[in-house]
Parts: structure tokens; C-alpha cells; sequence
């Protein structure tokens, strides 16, 4: 009953003043896509979500920063730690932790037939690389001189017993790179990069990150809106069952709730 009251008290301030904004930037899968679905919950509780779709992992945080976005969907933690830290900015938090996508390493060949000087794509983001080649190194394909080091690079690959040639790409560019390039044979992709070509990490890769990953995609914020009635209405929306049902349904494992 008191949840139905609250429901009407904000539809009737919506109806007199209309409906707060919630600007929301988020990459296109399966981030913007989940987002969609919420518009309608959101809308309620008396916010209007507008989606702000980018494709890269640069833009989206500088937006939030300088309060051209309300939040973002789109990266880990690991990532905003390093994005911020070498850009010196500061106040952006985690509220939410809402799904995982493991990354998987995909191939045109058969893994068995690699050999010396073939061209591997890799993203090429601090935290990012590290994570495709501690996976790289979990799998047998090179070694690490720190297989914990998250931050690691091409430069701490301590033995490349195949003598793979690595490739280091803005990670939004590798779907197009690994699908137009036939001088690439392979590549490490994030799975919502993967989803836009078709590619489903739990199908289709010759192998993915553990259901123990940490890296776990979050809702950002200024950490000065913490406290704000609109982001506990965002989190709200994206944590229901209805949310959990359309994950699994939609992207069939290759991007799984954690709420």
C-alpha cells in the first residue's frame, strides 16, 4: 500500500511539473539495450530516461565528469580506477554492479595450427589489455612475467612460445578489424564488441574468463548524486527480476546478471 502511494504521489508531481531527466550514456550491447527496457519502470516512478549511445570507453566517463550525463553504463571497476587515475578525475563511484561479460579469445583457424607471426588483436585500454592477456596466459598461449599484475602490457609477456604477433587496438575498433583483416587470425574481444558481430563468447570462442571474473559492468555516478532519489529509482528498475529474465533470455550466457 505504501509503495502504491508513493507510485501516485510521483505520477501526480509528474503530471504537475513534469518529469526529472536521467541521462543515462552507455555502449550500444547489450548496455543501451537493457537500458530500453527500463524506460517504461522509470517512467512510473516519475524520470524520463534518455540513452546516450557511444562507441568507444573514452568519451563516456569525460561526459559524466563534466555533467553533460546524469550516469553511465558501460565498464568495471578496474577500468574506472585506471581511466580516472591517469586522466586526474576524481568524484566518479560505483552504485551497482549489474552483469558480467566474459571476454573470449576467438579464432578463424584452428587453435592447434597457430604459428609464428600471426597477427592477435588485443585490446589496448590499460585495464583491458591486461585482462585479455592474463586470459591468454590462463589458457597455455603465452606466459606473464606477473600473471596478477592487471595493468599488464605486450612488454610483460615473458615467453610467446608460438611466436604470436600482438596487435594492440582501441577495443570498439577489434570486431571490425577481426571480421575486414585477413591478416588477422584471431582476437581477444569484450563480449558486448563480440554481440555486434554476431559473435556469442559462450558459443563461438575458443575460450572465455571464468563465471569468477570480477569485472563486473557498473552503474557510474558523481559521487555528489549519491545520495539522490533518481539514482536509487535507476538502480531499482535495473535489479528486478524482469531485468534478470531479459539478461538470460536475450544474450543466452554471454552476459549474465550478478545482482
Amino acid at each position: 500500500m505504501k509503495k502504491l502511494l508513493l507510485v501516485l504521489v510521483l505520477l501526480g508531481l509528474v503530471l504537475a511539473f513534469g518529469a526529472e531527466k536521467i541521462k543515462v550514456g552507455a555502449t550500444p550491447v547489450p548496455h543501451a539495450e537493457i537500458l530500453e527496457i527500463v524506460k517504461g519502470d522509470l517512467a512510473a516512478l516519475g524520470y524520463e530516461l534518455e540513452i546516450v549511445v557511444f562507441n568507444d570507453y573514452v568519451l563516456p566517463n569525460i561526459a559524466l565528469s563534466t555533467g553533460e550525463l546524469s550516469a553511465n553504463y558501460f565498464q568495471h571497476v578496474p577500468y574506472l580506477v585506471s581511466f580516472t587515475t591517469q586522466r586526474g578525475i576524481k568524484g566518479l563511484i560505483s552504485v551497482k554492479a549489474i552483469h558480467v561479460e566474459p571476454m573470449g579469445f576467438f579464432l578463424k583457424k584452428p587453435l592447434e595450427s597457430l604459428e609464428a607471426g600471426d597477427k592477435i588483436a588485443i585490446p589496448n585500454d590499460p585495464t583491458n589489455e591486461g585482462r585479455a592477456l592474463i586470459l591468454l596466459h590462463n589458457n597455455g598461449l603465452i606466459q606473464l612475467k606477473d600473471p596478477t599484475k592487471l595493468e599488464s602490457t605486450v612488454r610483460d609477456i615473458e615467453s610467446n612460445p608460438r611466436k604470436l604477433d600482438f596487435v594492440e587496438i582501441e577495443a570498439g575498433f577489434i570486431p571490425r578489424v577481426y571480421t575486414d583483416d585477413k591478416t588477422v587470425v584471431g582476437a581477444v574481444i569484450n563480449t558486448n564488441y563480440a554481440l555486434t558481430i554476431n559473435l556469442n563468447a559462450t558459443k563461438d570462442a575458443e575460450f572465455i574468463e571464468g563465471a569468477e571474473s570480477p569485472y563486473a559492468n557498473i552503474i557510474t555516478i558523481r559521487e555528489a548524486d549519491k545520495d539522490k532519489d533518481w539514482v536509487k529509482a535507476l538502480v531499482s528498475v535495473l535489479t528486478t527480476e524482469k531485468v534478470r529474465n531479459f539478461i538470460n533470455e536475450k544474450y543466452g550466457g554471454a552476459v549474465v546478471p550478478v545482482f
